[in-house]
């Protein structure tokens, strides 16, 4: 079984800041569930991520 993925891990993929994906994250889905420290990532919100990371590159 592999690590979930992270904000972190994406964020080195894709040449944004770990912030910027955590901003991301938030503005769709809202902040962590109390007692949660990390976000882990599915594959579904991984692929989102891309997708909306690529299009924001390609429009500067």
């Amino acid at each position: 079984m592999t690590d979930p993925l992270t904000p972190k891990d994406l964020a080195s993929e894709l040449n944004v800041s770990a912030k910027q994906v955590r901003e991301y994250l938030r503005s769709k889905y809202g902040t962590l569930p109390p007692f949660e420290t990390r976000w882990q990532l599915s594959d579904a919100q991984a692929s989102e991520i891309r997708a909306h990371f690529s299009e924001s590159n390609k429009s500067q």
